[in-house]
């Protein structure tokens, strides 16, 4: 009962997030003509970016899901640390700045329609603490690594995701 539309973000095409928002806002509007709900599944680095566009059209979207996502920069060294995992991508590291700084502005109800999606075992990618949201539908999978959660969170555990949604 879905229809799906795909939106890459070519993270590593052009420096800046804005243009990037810019075009996920205006499919949004597009689809919104057409459809009555729209919901968005961002995945890896698209979490923080469906987040962001789910600030600007709030009152159009239905449900928003975070699948293995950094929200927030972290006070991680390492391989985990924020800088680490955005250098190759400016735009990326906006989008996870951009949302960090307007997290604040996610109300009570707007939290209800979010759901965090992270791995039950550890992610080597994103820490656990950088992707959970106060007040969201946080949930675990049973699984562990960065790419194989995300596989599995949209194919053998999507039961869940779509109860959700739907």
């Amino acid at each position: 009962g879905l229809t799906v539309f795909v939106h890459p973000m070519m993270w590593y095409q052009g420096k800046h997030f804005d243009p990037k928002l810019a075009g996920i806002v205006k499919r949004i509007d597009h689809l919104s003509k057409n459809y009555r709900y729209i919901s968005l599944v961002g995945t890896s680095a698209g979490g923080s970016a469906a987040l962001n566009a789910f600030l600007e059209r709030k009152s159009t979207i239905h449900r928003v899901i975070v699948i293995c996502s950094r929200l927030r920069p972290g006070q991680y060294q390492g391989l985990h640390s924020f800088e680490r995992r955005t250098n190759k991508s400016p735009a990326f590291r906006q989008s996870v700045l951009l949302f960090s700084e307007k997290e604040h502005m996610l109300t009570k109800q707007d939290r209800m329609k979010l759901m965090t999606v992270r791995a039950e075992f550890g992610d080597e990618l994103v820490p656990a603490d950088t992707t959970i949201l106060r007040g969201a539908k946080n949930i675990t999978i049973p699984t562990f690594e960065h790419m194989l959660t995300g596989v599995f969170a949209l194919t053998l555990f999507k039961k869940k995701l779509l109860a959700f949604l739907l």
